[in-house]
């Protein structure tokens, strides 16, 4: 039976990269998909949403869930990375349907179809699943588990020398989701920014003559050339990589610590190791990957299962 699967995203690139790999694995389920301020505002990644499932052609969509944005004024976006659309400027027209519901609501009927069962994917900000601590306490305990992509161990941060990303727009809420005793693994900056592609991947995904390999094509040749987190010319997958970890454990080597997240300062969202003997405080935290395996893994799904309109 497919793993159902819930994925909580910011609708970058590479959540688009996430989300389409997903689709294509028969091994998943994708029972909804919940939008959340980030990379683009929350109504641009609601919106993104829609677009990327009319591009692939999907005649039934997951539920879908309208979450939350951050509150507080003057964070950054990653426009200068994915464009003002957070999908490179693509082709995608607006949706013809976008019918969501209340994240809460999302996250309360998927756990309650699914049970243990369902993995929950965190590929933004950690603000909705805050939220669900807040406003449905104990609906998360009754879920399977977390796979988070975020947090910057032991490497420097990609918006500030201490934060990554997504613990960057909404340190708070990574905190409390980190500190909740939930089954849950991160996937760190240490680990994504091992995996990168180039041209040559592009041009694979173009000749593949599916939906998703021409969609993602167009959509990768913008963080190509932006001044985003990697050599000119290369494209970090950040959010694959959490999904990886899902489809494919055995490329991923992890171990099991506490990690503390700074709330407030100079160093909000940077997230330091602990040592602590309380396993009840502990976390997996992904160390590493096979890179080629990976890849390749990944690339051949993208490429060779299309997608029925």
């Amino acid at each position: 039976m497919p793993t159902p699967i819930l994925i909580d995203t910011d609708m970058g690139v590479d959540d688009a990269v996430a989300i389409a790999l997903a689709l294509a694995s028969g091994d998943l389920e994708v029972a909804g998909l919940a939008s959340v301020g980030g990379n683009v505002s929350l109504d641009q990644a609601t919106l993104n949403i829609g677009r990327l499932l009319a591009g692939l052609g999907k005649e039934t969509w997951p539920l879908m869930g309208r979450g939350l944005d951050q509150a507080q004024v003057g964070l950054r976006d990653a426009s200068h990375v994915f464009g003002e659309d957070g999908l490179g400027g693509c082709s995608l027209p607006p949706p013809g349907r976008l019918e969501t519901l209340d994240y809460l609501d999302l996250y309360e009927r998927c756990i309650e179809t699914h049970g243990r069962e369902l993995v929950i994917l965190a590929i933004g900000p950690l603000t909705n699943l805050a939220g669900v601590l807040r406003h449905r306490s104990g609906l998360l305990q009754r879920a399977g588990r977390i796979v988070v992509m975020g947090g910057a161990v032991w490497c420097k941060g990609n918006v500030t020398p201490h934060a990554e990303f997504n613990f960057y727009r909404d340190p708070g809420a990574a905190a409390a989701v980190l500190a909740a005793g939930l089954p849950v693994t991160v996937v760190p900056l240490d680990v994504t920014r091992q995996v990168a592609l180039d041209e040559s991947h592009v041009a694979q995904l173009s000749r593949a003559g599916t939906r998703a390999g021409d969609l993602l094509a167009e959509m990768i040749r913008f963080p190509l050339e932006a001044e985003g987190d990697a050599a000119h010319g290369s494209f970090l997958v950040h959010d694959a990589l959490a999904l990886g970890a899902v489809i494919w454990p055995p490329l991923f080597m992890r171990a099991q610590m506490a990690l503390e997240v700074v709330v407030a300062g100079e160093q909000a969202g940077r997230s330091k190791p602990l040592v602590a003997k309380d396993k009840s405080r502990q976390i997996g935290v992904v160390m590493s990957v096979k890179v080629v395996d990976f890849v390749e893994n990944m690339l051949e799904r993208l490429c060779h299962q299309g997608f029925v309109v």
